[in-house]
């Protein structure tokens, strides 16, 4: 992800010193909702512990995106971020046993942006990484292990903006590669 950093940050540096004028920065925040299968992990626990298992999970959490904005045509733009979030987490109780999980993202996007009037709608490419981590606690023994996976999928969304001021939907397809691991990010933001 270094790499894929480094590559937006020259691409950001490169729109902002062309002799375009129109180039755009902006900035969006909001909740990135995701499904962690916490029930199903659940009741995997369950059958191998042979014991019932009681389990609390985040159904979203922060997100957030930096992005440059560039105009292609009257009326369609090309869209370049990199987004990022905060972790989703979930906790399993088995009696005397606890096991956690987390996740987050981070990745790189690319669309092509078609307006009309004050709406907008954007498909196109993410490249992005989620890490994970868990955690078992076994008689006061503790377990940990962690892992990142990288891959790319793809994004469609829409909003509206007016005045440089956006509300929107995007959802990212295959997070980190992971055809499990889709988020939806629900957002406002700004453009200057």
């Amino acid at each position: 992800m270094k790499l894929l950093s480094k590559y937006f940050l020259v691409l950001m540096i490169l729109l902002s010193t062309s002799a375009n004028s129109e180039v755009k920065f902006g900035i969006e925040g909001g909740f990135g909702f995701a499904d962690m299968r916490a029930q199903q992990t659940a009741q995997t626990l369950a059958n191998l512990s042979g014991s019932a298992v009681t389990y609390t999970y985040d159904e979203a959490t922060w997100m957030g995106r930096v992005f440059a904005d560039f105009p292609l045509a009257d009326q369609v733009n090309a869209e370049i971020g990199y987004f990022f979030s905060g972790s989703l987490d979930a906790t399993y109780t088995i009696t005397g046993s606890s096991a956690t999980e987390s996740y987050d993202a981070m990745g790189v996007d690319a669309a092509i942006v078609f307006k009309q009037d004050t709406v907008y709608f954007k498909a196109g490419m993410h490249q992005s990484e989620l890490n994970g981590s868990a955690s078992l606690n076994i008689g006061g023994t503790a377990y940990n292990v962690s892992d990142t996976i990288s891959g790319s999928g793809f994004l469609v969304g829409g909003g509206f903006e007016v005045n440089d001021t956006r509300y929107g939907l995007t959802y990212y397809s295959d997070v980190g590669g992971d055809a499990n691991s889709d988020v939806t990010f629900l957002y406002a933001g700004v453009k200057f």
